[in-house]
């Protein structure tokens, strides 16, 4: 079978001089490899805590790609193939900067020729694009569109408010807290120290028994999102097609899924915070019905998405959708990844039109 989008592996440089690297891969539907071609809209991609690009996230931008988007997902610097010491660390701050620097070099045309074989790529054609940890980012820097080259934000169950998930955590897991409450505070301390810091974390699991998330829906959903390649059997044609196009494309290639996570995170998350009524693009908020998210109950997005619609301004469109499933429900295998394409799929066709010709991706 012929494939509708190429994927390449590359490296931009990153950080304050430059010395760091954001590894990404690129996909880019066949439509749009010609100059003379309709440019496609730009997805920038990244995923949630301390996960790679390569856990979860392929099967989401094979199908934006087959329906005639490009996408760029990339791996934060401390995580998966970018560089930064000490490894594993998950910083606000940081990660902030990263979703800027891919920005910056999708909207520099004397950068990304190469890589999207167009001259220019306008701030009306730039999506934004997180789920959970990195939904909180995409959230915030959508408060701050009016002055970034952005054009629109997709947050799927996203962190936008770090005290108060972190009280739900000490609510219903109180133990659990206490038993890496220790490390929190110790990696917190470590930090400030200038030498180790840039080599040295303390680090805990990320996800199950023992770690920052410890409950059976984080152990589960990190089984589910590492795992390197899904069966076909629980699949339909058209997952099966697209499962067959990720393999030509090497889904199982990209970096290690390492279940860890610096323990100073317990203190970084308190930073995560974003106002809904600062929206200033068109934002698709996505959260858990029934309450089915755990790790990130659904009133916070709720929350969130009602001070959207409480400010909304005429000129900006508030798209919510409740998904079927956990915290992890809208991934390949989750109960919600369907119809989560589906509407995602027909957001971004209300803000472009009609996807590419070629494509081979359906909204209906």
């Amino acid at each position: 079978m012929s494939s509708s989008f190429t994927r390449n592996t590359f490296s931009i440089p990153a950080g304050a001089e430059g010395h760091e690297r954001i590894v990404m891969w690129s996909y880019i539907p066949k439509a749009s490899l010609s100059p003379s071609d309709a440019a496609s809209p730009v997805i920038i991609m990244a995923n949630g805590l301390a996960l790679p690009r390569s856990a979860g996230l392929p099967h989401i931008a094979a199908r934006f790609a087959n329906a005639g988007y490009t996408v760029l997902l990339f791996d934060f610097r401390h995580l998966g193939d970018s560089t930064g010491q000490p490894r594993q660390l998950v910083s606000q701050a940081r990660q902030l900067e990263d979703y800027m620097t891919v920005i910056r070099f999708v909207t520099d045309s004397d950068s990304n020729a190469q890589v999207f074989c167009r001259k220019n790529i306008p701030a009306s054609e730039v999506v934004l694009w997180g789920w959970s940890n990195s939904g909180g980012h995409v959230a915030k820097l959508a408060t701050q569109a009016d002055k970034l080259p952005i054009s629109a934000v997709i947050t799927l169950d996203p962190l936008c408010d770090g005290w108060a998930n972190l009280r739900h955590h000490m609510w219903h897991n109180p133990l659990g807290m206490a038993r890496i409450g220790h490390w929190i505070l110790g990696d917190f301390l470590l930090s400030f120290l200038p030498v180790l810091n840039k080599q040295t974390t303390l680090v805990v699991p990320a996800f199950g028994p023992g770690g920052m998330l410890g409950s059976s829906e984080a152990e589960h959903g990190f089984q589910m999102m590492s795992s390197s390649s899904a069966t076909e059997s629980s699949a339909g044609a058209q997952e099966g097609r697209v499962h067959e196009e990720l393999e030509n494309h090497g889904i199982g290639k990209g970096p290690s899924v390492v279940n860890e996570i610096a323990a100073r995170y317990g203190f970084e998350v308190l930073l995560q915070r974003c106002d809904g009524a600062q929206v200033k693009c068109p934002i698709l908020i996505s959260w858990a019905k029934n309450e089915g998210d755990r790790l990130i109950p659904s009133k916070i997005p709720r929350r969130f998405a009602d001070d959207c619609l409480k400010a909304q301004n005429s000129h900006i469109s508030i798209h919510l959708h409740e998904h079927e499933g956990d915290h992890f429900g809208l991934f390949f295998g989750g109960p919600g990844f369907e119809a989560g394409i589906r509407m995602q799929l027909q957001f971004l066709h209300t803000l472009f039109g009609p996807s590419l010709p070629d494509s081979k991706e359906s909204i209906s």
